[in-house]
């Protein structure tokens, strides 16, 4: 489904109350872009060339030490050891010693290069679930070494940055930093070995997060995360089912057959339906072959119903017992069902011994029974019950009438086929600009 709210539109804004980090910061911060070009002394203090670039290291996570610069001395670029820095400020940096030795600038797996790589690029902020543009980075002398502590997301900050040095401070304001440790940059155009984003930081997010981060960014930075999230099929499977179907079938349509059939076997088989039916038709028949053979069965039972239909909006996912069953054993049935998504794990739907619908049970009322009491005598159990070809309107409606948050579907013969939950018909009557509508930001 891709009824999940939008992020917060890119690159701007608004900021939180002071990052951990900050509370630690004794000295000043030192904008980033005020060292890129600042002038290069000896350490005598004359001027010998320009700083070009600073490099850091980011795979080593945490606050990323500063490695390096870039300089230009002469007609010569040069790399600088940060070893071999004796005093970093703004528009003005000083050599250590008298003799250094200096190297080409050569590119070391896990580097990048603040001002040809990250500022001006957007970053993933990881703890809120946004993309932000780094128009500046803030530097600091912790523990001994010269680190990233944060970004500058701020517009303020890129205003600054087409300014005269004179106007400018050549430090960052803490009232705006966006801690280091809660980004994750794109690493996806650096040269040189790939960085993939840490799934275990993507893993703080909600898959529908995770969407929306893709759906906002390029496809280029949109494919960084998808790769990402692959190295884990469940989540993302989850995630795919929170995409767009216009996003879902580009990067659907980038797959091998076997690749996207192992995709769909992974999510929910009412959303690999609705995914499989916008495939062109000459791939559908090869995928849906590669299916799992229960997997496709159900799919292609699925793809029979109208979409906008009791029948095609219906999940397969429930948990069935029997009216025999006592309270006990039903509750046992939902906590045995471990995949089962919130809204279909909501109800326990109750059948007769030949697979007709009994009635469906809130879980909550399920809770509150005595657990010896059998399913037939409950008299909480609800009798609404849909048709495949109900349409949204009549659905919206006996959902509303019973307050309920998932529906039985049945055959014409009153067996019963699958559920409709509330999150689907939300998602069914919701206007399609409501679902990528954007969250204003504030902005300093």
């Amino acid at each position: 489904m891709s009824g999940h709210a939008p992020a917060p539109p890119a690159g701007d804004g608004g900021v939180e109350p002071p990052v951990p980090v900050r509370e630690r910061l004794g000295g000043q911060l030192v904008s980033a872009t005020a060292v890129i070009h600042a002038r290069l002394d000896d350490r005598e203090g004359q001027p010998i060339g320009r700083v070009r670039d600073v490099i850091a290291r980011v795979a080593e996570g945490g606050h990323p030490p500063v490695t390096g610069l870039r300089a230009r001395i002469g007609s010569r670029e040069l790399f600088l050891p940060i070893a071999a820095i004796g005093a970093l400020g703004p528009f003005r940096v000083q050599l250590a010693g008298d003799s250094v030795r200096l190297g080409p600038f050569e590119r070391r797996a896990g580097e990048v290069l603040l001002d040809a790589d990250v500022i001006g690029r957007r970053l993933i902020d990881v703890r809120r679930g946004r993309l932000i543009t780094a128009n500046d980075m803030a530097l600091a002398h912790l523990d001994g070494r010269w680190v990233i502590v944060g970004v500058d997301p701020t517009r303020l900050s890129a205003l600054h940055r087409v300014l005269p040095w004179r106007s400018r401070s050549g430090l960052v304001s803490p009232r705006r930093l966006v801690d280091w440790a809660d980004v994750e940059p794109f690493t996806g155009h650096v040269p040189g070995p790939k960085l993939p984003i840490p799934i275990r930081r993507l893993r703080r997010l909600h898959p529908a997060q995770i969407a929306d981060l893709i759906e906002h960014a390029s496809h280029e930075e949109g494919t960084e995360i998808i790769d990402s999230v692959g190295g884990d099929p469940d989540l993302e499977a989850d995630v795919f089912e929170e995409l767009s179907e216009e996003h879902q079938r580009r990067f659907l349509e980038e797959r091998s057959d076997a690749e996207a059939a192992e995709l769909l076997s992974e999510m929910a088989a009412d959303d690999a339906a609705d995914l499989i039916a916008e495939i062109d038709q000459d791939r559908r028949a090869a995928i849906l072959q590669l299916l799992p053979p229960s997997r496709q069965a159900t799919v292609r039972k699925l793809l029979a119903y109208n979409p906008d239909t009791a029948g095609g909006m219906m999940t397969t996912q429930a948990v069935v017992v029997g009216e025999a069953a006592t309270a006990a054993a039903a509750l046992e049935a939902v906590r045995l069902a471990e995949d089962l998504a919130p809204q279909p794990g909501s109800v326990v739907v109750v059948v007769d011994a030949t697979g007709r619908l009994v009635g469906s049970l809130a879980l909550s009322d399920l809770v509150r029974t005595a657990g010896e009491r059998r399913l037939s005598e409950l008299e909480s159990t609800m009798s609404a019950r849909l048709r495949a070809s109900s349409d949204v309107p009549e659905i919206a409606l006996l959902m509303s009438d019973y307050n309920a948050t998932a529906l039985p579907v049945v055959d014409d013969g009153e067996h019963f086929l699958g559920l409709v939950t509330v999150d689907d018909v939300l998602e069914a009557m919701m206007p399609l600009d409501w679902r990528r509508r954007q969250r204003g930001e504030s902005e300093d």
